[in-house]
């Protein structure tokens, strides 16, 4: 029964799409950048004027980037380094090794057809983020 890391990540995002698993995201600063640099690209080509000009067009450009409150969970898997991809599979190997499958696929099926089984998993991944990125996962529609 040999499974990899990439297969229980495969596996994982699946769940987490289906249940529409995604976490709180940092809101950045990209708005406040695109005014310095705004600022600053049109202070070298246009002096004061510029400066006033290049500031107003960064942060109408800043502005109208909306950054997105939340994030999906299975882009937050498939980002995870492998050491963390590798520290979440050592977890989830507790609850499949016990299962009669015989590959990737027969797995995934037998996962997919068990409300039980994929509630286990969900657990699994909810406490893995809540342990290493220090987040919680909302449900969503």
């Amino acid at each position: 029964m040999p499974v990899a890391v990439k297969d229980v990540v495969r596996l994982l995002c699946s769940i987490s799409d289906q249940k529409k698993m995604r976490v709180p995201v940092q809101p950045s600063n990209k708005s406040a950048q695109l005014l310095v640099t705004g600022a600053v690209v049109g202070s070298f080509l246009g002096g004061s004027p510029g400066l006033i000009f290049g500031g107003v067009l960064g942060g109408l450009l800043g502005a109208g980037m909306k950054d997105e409150p939340f994030k999906p969970v299975y882009k937050i898997l498939l980002e995870l380094s492998h050491a963390r991809q590798q520290k979440l599979f050592d977890k989830v190997k507790a609850v499949i090794w016990n299962l009669d499958w015989m590959d990737n696929v027969e797995l995934m099926d037998l996962v997919m057809r068990s409300e039980r089984l994929q509630r286990q998993l969900e657990d699994v991944l909810v406490d893995f983020i809540k342990a290493e990125l220090k987040t919680d996962v909302q449900f969503g529609i």
